[in-house]
């Protein structure tokens, strides 16, 4: 973070002299003992960060793949008038007890076509799913399994 604030002081200020280097580091010096101090930071959080990078890029591509899959789903529904749609309300338990996490996998099933989450208490969530066929193995699904991977990267981290 040190580094990310550094390079927006270099980036906002529009010149790099020895002056400002100096200067730059100083101010992204004290903001990062400030984050570190009063908002909870740490080098620690920021590792972890690092380390989860390359898995958000697979998930952002998982994401996108399960979004595009979900959007033939739904209109197949909507278009074929022969298909009677039953809606379902699902809830699901899962294990992931980081906050961040639980917030991937809530906005994951929003995103994808045909699902909403509706509620999430503690590890239990409650789903609307525009289809029976929708509401298949939600526990189960790609995004969960993707999540508990870095919930391991992270839990081996701390």
């Amino acid at each position: 973070m040190l580094a990310a604030l550094f390079i927006l002081w270099t980036i906002f200020n529009g010149r790099l002299t020895f002056e400002t280097t100096v200067i730059g580091l100083a101010v992204s010096a004290v903001i990062f003992l400030f984050m570190c101090k009063f908002m909870d930071y740490s080098v620690k959080k920021e590792k972890i960060l690092y380390i989860l990078v390359p898995w958000m890029i697979k998930y952002f591509f998982i994401l996108l793949t399960e979004i595009v899959k979900a959007n033939f789903a739904t209109s197949r529904l909507i278009l074929d008038p022969k298909i009677e749609v039953e809606p379902r309300i699902v809830t699901f338990k899962t294990d992931l007890h980081y906050g961040f996490l639980k917030t991937v996998l809530a906005n994951s099933i929003t995103l994808t076509p045909g699902t909403i989450t509706i509620n999430v208490e503690d590890n239990e969530y409650t789903i609307h799913c525009l289809d029976m066929e929708l509401a298949t193995d939600i526990g189960d699904s790609v995004f969960v399994k993707e999540l508990m991977k870095a919930q391991e990267r992270m839990d081996r981290v701390r």
